[in-house]
């Protein structure tokens, strides 16, 4: 297989540009920066190594590094002023759009958890991260003498940039489980802010406006602005490096250089799948640098691939825990062939479905479908013609971005729980949406060259799209309405409320969502085998009552219902039922333990006695 010519040609001068580089030893120090790196994240350490080494420091990690690139920021940010001063005192149609779009956003949807038990787990490693500075999710804690007081944690799959971003919202305003919808609502106006600063790059400012409403109109992304999962920081920090990229390419410095690493770094924590746009970001670096005709080091570029070593430990670590994978019955691994069929089937239904049943916006997937086969045949053109130009910065981070967004889609496709159809998962769709709304945003700029009122039938056709399907998809509430575990789990803490604690909790679901309430809960199976400890402290009056949390279900050919064999608790716990509530085609119980008995002693034996052969 052959290299191409274009591959060659880059790489030659690259060489050239190294050459006359003044500081030689930055390329080396960053060679050797690499090989480093993957000695210490393949070899030097094994996963339980690196849990540990993750829990113990992940914390001041992310605290450096979120530094850093707010220092560099604010460089970057200074470089500009009379721009930024112009858009903060005159934000005109952009503010109204904007803010009137954000409204909408955090109003489609109730400030409740929609993914379980994902949000909770978010919520108890940012409180961990407040309270030890430590990476961990508790799971069980005690009031011990005025302190919520952690007893266990595990290591979750997930990265932490959005929990240590939370926990820091914790340390300036005090722990609240509220806390987390206060981020995601600050977070959205920032992301419809960027994705309109991407727009007017691309397009000018009437198409931006129109992928801001398009954006801002789809119902997945109010009940991510609305929720307390870490998809719309995935989605902000995917905007932001792609903005980073932008000025970069535009004047390739220093300072850029080194905001773009750490911001390339910090999108490696916001999600899994993120990691690979590392890719595309390496692509802009070596740009830049050929734009300017000189290859320059920093030393957050020199250290990036250290920087990005906790990522790789982190991966290492869910590889080796495959309790962690959460795989359904029957299935092996977390990536398959076998996966392809049902994912694609599942993408194709979410981006063009017609019926209110899931929150996504088939106006967009159209004009979007539309759109990248305008952009495909644009770019077979560019390719084939003899005299073609250099790629403008925003169209070349948009390519590079775009060949991203589609391997993050590709891969998700070979995923065992990636069906955009379920409502469950339907949120990993969101950076694909991002891509769509700007190509759309690009395509209507360049039809405007040939009917200058195609940005006023496009939103005539978005007003109607709105009022016949958004606004009826909106007032579904799908992930809240027809969430019945969080109905449950509220109901059950709205129950326990009412108590006169202290109480100890044994539910049948999670611990965590009711540690994070301060309520000291055990699950089930802890709790049957506890019968001593639980009898000492109520005898102690460490609690005033145990509440015990039990799914009942048809266990006899009359319908008559029992408890879940799976929620038994043994014989000798005597429970007296509370409340009973059904939830769809659950009732779930709540029971008061009245008392413990004892087992029976054994009679005493007398001294043993041989009989005599005979």
């Amino acid at each position: 297989m052959s290299i191409p010519p274009t591959v060659l040609t880059v790489i030659r001068k690259l060489c050239i540009l190294l050459r006359d580089t003044a500081d030689r030893r930055r390329p080396l120090l960053f060679v050797l920066s690499t090989a480093l790196a993957l000695v210490l994240g393949i070899v030097a350490v094994t996963p339980s190594e690196a849990e540990k080494l993750i829990g113990a420091g992940g914390y001041y990690y992310m605290l450096g590094l979120f530094s850093l690139f707010v220092v560099y920021g604010a460089r970057v940010w200074a470089e500009c002023p009379l721009v930024w001063r112009e858009w903060v005192r005159a934000p005109g149609m952009v503010g109204i759009v904007v803010l009137g779009t954000t409204a909408v956003v955090i109003w489609s949807d109730p400030f409740k958890h929609k993914i379980l038990f994902d949000e909770y787990v978010l919520q108890g490693t940012a409180f961990h991260m407040h309270a030890t500075k430590e990476i961990g999710t508790i799971i069980r804690a005690y009031d011990v003498w005025g302190t919520w007081l952690p007893i266990d944690t595990f290591f979750d799959k997930r990265p932490y940039f959005f929990t240590f971003l939370l926990s820091l919202l914790h340390d300036v305003s005090g722990y609240r489980v509220g806390n987390a919808f206060v981020l995601n609502a600050a977070l959205a106006p920032v992301c419809l802010a960027l994705v309109c600063w991407l727009g007017h790059a691309l397009a000018g400012r009437g198409p931006a406006l129109f992928a801001v409403a398009l954006l801002g109109t789809m119902p997945l992304l109010g009940q991510q602005a609305s929720g307390a999962g870490m998809e719309l920081h995935n989605l902000t920090m995917l905007a932001v490096v792609m903005v980073i990229a932008i000025l970069y390419l535009r004047a390739p410095s220093p300072d850029r250089l080194s905001l773009l690493v750490l911001g390339t770094v910090l999108l490696a924590q916001s999600r899994y799948e993120s990691a690979i746009f590392v890719v595309p970001v390496a692509t802009v670096i070596v740009a830049g640098w050929l734009r300017a005709q000189r290859v320059f080091f920093t030393w957050p570029t020199i250290c990036v691939p250290l920087l990005l070593v906790p990522c790789l430990w982190h991966n290492r670590v869910l590889s080796a825990s495959p309790l962690l994978w959460q795989l359904q019955k029957g299935q092996t691994s977390r990536f398959s062939v076998d996966y392809l069929p049902g994912n694609l089937e599942g993408a194709w239904n979410f981006f063009f479905n017609f019926s209110p049943h899931l929150p996504n916006s088939w106006y967009l997937s159209i004009l979007g479908a539309l759109a990248v086969g305008w952009a495909l045949i644009a770019g077979l053109r560019w390719v084939r013609s003899p005299r073609r130009g250099l790629l403008t910065p925003e169209m070349f981070v948009l390519v590079a971005f775009g060949a991203g967004i589609a391997a993050n889609l590709a891969l998700l496709m070979f995923y065992y729980w990636s069906r955009l159809d379920d409502t469950m998962a339907s949120r990993f769709a969101l950076p694909t949406c991002l891509l769509l709304a700007l190509l759309v945003a690009l395509a209507l700029h360049r039809l405007c060259a040939w009917c200058a009122n195609a940005t006023r039938w496009a939103a005539a056709g978005l007003a109607l799209w709105a009022i016949t399907w958004c606004i009826p998809a909106i007032a579904r509430h799908t992930y809240t309405s027809q969430n019945l575990v969080m109905q449950e789990i509220e109901w059950e803490y709205e129950e326990l409320r009412r108590r006169s604690g202290p109480l100890l909790f044994i539910s049948n679901k999670s611990s965590i969502p009711f540690v994070l309430w301060r309520v000291p809960t055990v699950i089930n199976g802890v709790g049957r085998q506890r019968a001593a400890q639980i009898s000492y402290h109520l005898r102690e009056g460490t609690f005033r009552e145990v509440i015990v949390a039990q799914a009942l279900r048809p266990t006899s050919p009359l319908g008559e219902m029992g408890v879940d064999p799976l929620d038994v608790m043994p014989a000798s716990y005597r429970l007296e039922s509370i409340a009973e509530k059904r939830f769809g085609g659950r009732y779930a119980r709540l029971s008061r333990l009245i008392g413990i008995d004892e087992p029976p002693a054994s009679p005493p034996q007398g001294p043993k006695t041989v009989s005599a052969l005979p």
